[in-house]
């Protein structure tokens, strides 16, 4: 990688993959400290406010099996720039919606596209980048998402009070343009699949029925206690999935990539580590903002701290991989992760709002030392052809495990809190504070929940650790 060639190849790829990092982490955080006020004007209850909240994962999270099959097919870089397609115009229909059903289903087809930008740039980037260097790279790429992220706490709140909610989704509009642009003039295919791939399509349907009756089984159940037999077609649905690809020939989940532990072991404790960390945030914005009475735009200027934190010990975490190799560092993210989510369990009781603070800055720093280190030891334990597959399973697992975590998260609460309650407090946009009996009961509710969520991550360090006899892949 000496030439100037070479050089050049790797910025440009770096360059456009940023701005989509730029761009889905701007997404992530625009709507989060509004979801409240969204789900108040378009007349939603609890379960409607949850949909728009995980209605981008949904879309995202169906696709991803499809997503590498569907690169090596047309183009990884084509693929990629449809994503900013897509996005975008999602975005301005989401903007313009007179509805949640309407808003829900917009960001499902806004998580369609984020898809193949979340997925395909971690590919793009280790077509293009050594593996030696591959973390480093990646922990930038996480920088960018972790600006946008940033930018969008910080502004959020003033858009929604100067010019409303609808401009949270249709902001996204021109920036995601001028990043189509850019990426059509600048970013070019260096990948070629050595056989014609085929798609999966009976996979992808199987899978994709597996995914929603599980989340209308569990959505129904924060109102009710929903058929077993919703349950049921669910895990059918997921056994035939798994049928499916045990005897298809063409198959949307390759089963051969783990055969190698580095790769498993990295997917499970990812996938253990959203599990934790999936619903913090959502629960931080209940915390500051219903529980603790905060404005919307405070709240957002509350959860900075974090982001900086997770911004700046991204990078550290990468930079720190390539040189001591990825076990040691991730574990260590894992274990300031979990203690500090059982902070925060206790936390939630404090008037201090100093003392979150810190410890939602601890939380950034677990997860950015985490994050970056185990998506490089990934996409490197398996053969440059299955970077794609591997990639696509890397962000399956995320969005699997968020939307697990924000379900768990809302049936914690509406354990303590009844529906018709939640929904006055949360979507009425009342504040705890005004009853004292209901303020102890939401924050009993958010202290189980973030002590559940610190369970979950202690869980990932064991197969973190498990990974240490990779020697020789750990440093690419």
């Amino acid at each position: 990688m000496s030439s100037a060639y070479d050089r050049r190849r790797v910025l440009l790829a770096v360059s456009i993959t940023t701005l989509a990092s730029f761009v889905t982490g701007l997404n992530a955080r625009l709507a989060l400290v509004g979801f409240p006020i969204v789900a108040r004007e378009l007349g939603a209850g609890i379960d409607g406010m949850l949909w728009i909240i995980q209605g981008f994962m949904i879309g995202s999270t169906i696709l991803q099996l499809i997503v590498g099959r569907l690169a090596d097919l047309y183009g990884r870089v084509r693929l990629f720039n449809l994503g900013f397609l897509i996005f975008s115009i999602a975005g301005l229909v989401a903007g313009l919606s007179t509805s949640w059903v309407m808003l829900s289903i917009a960001r499902i087809i806004q998580g369609l596209g984020a898809a193949f930008l979340t997925s395909l740039s971690i590919t793009i980037l280790a077509d293009n980048i050594p593996s030696s260097m591959l973390a480093t790279w990646l922990g930038v790429n996480q920088i960018a998402w972790r600006a946008g992220a940033t930018l969008g706490l910080t502004i959020s709140g003033f858009i929604i009070d100067f010019l409303g909610w609808r401009w949270l989704y249709l902001v996204y509009v021109p920036i995601g343009f001028a990043a189509l642009f850019a990426s059509l003039n600048i970013l070019r295919d260096v990948y070629r699949p050595p056989t014609k791939p085929c798609v999966d399509i009976g996979g992808f349907i199987l899978f994709t029925a597996f995914v929603l009756t599980l989340l209308i089984y569990l959505t129904l159940a924060l109102r009710e206690t929903p058929s077993v037999s919703l349950v049921a077609t669910s895990l059918l649905f997921l056994a035939l999935f798994i049928a499916w690809e045990l005897r298809s020939s063409c198959k949307a989940l390759d089963f051969s990539v783990f055969r190698r532990w580095q790769f498993v072991g990295g997917i499970v404790a990812h996938t253990l580590y959203v599990l934790g960390f999936g619903s913090s945030l959502t629960l931080l914005v209940l915390l500051f903002q219903v529980a603790k009475g905060f404005s919307a735009s405070t709240t957002g200027l509350n959860m900075i701290p974090f982001e900086l934190s997770f911004l700046v010990f991204g990078v550290v975490g990468g930079r720190l991989s390539d040189k001591l190799g990825f076990v040691a560092i991730t574990t260590a993210g894992l274990g300031i992760a979990s203690v500090s989510l059982y902070m925060l369990s206790r936390l939630v009781y404090t008037d201090s709002l100093t003392e979150i603070l810190v410890i939602t800055v601890l939380l950034g720093i677990g997860a950015g030392l985490f994050v970056a280190p185990n998506t490089s030891s990934i996409v490197t334990a398996v053969e440059p052809e299955k970077r794609g597959v591997a990639s696509a399973l890397r962000t399956l697992s995320f969005n699997l495990g968020f939307l697990a975590s924000l379900n768990m998260a809302f049936l914690i609460l509406a354990s303590f809190i009844p529906y018709q309650l939640a929904s006055t407090l949360i979507i009425l946009g009342e504040s705890a504070l005004d009853n004292p009996g209901l303020s102890t009961k939401l924050v009993d509710a958010l202290s189980a929940a973030f002590a559940a969520q610190a369970v979950f991550m202690a869980a990932a360090i064991p197969f973190s650790l498990s990974r240490s006899g990779s020697r020789k892949t750990e440093h690419g």
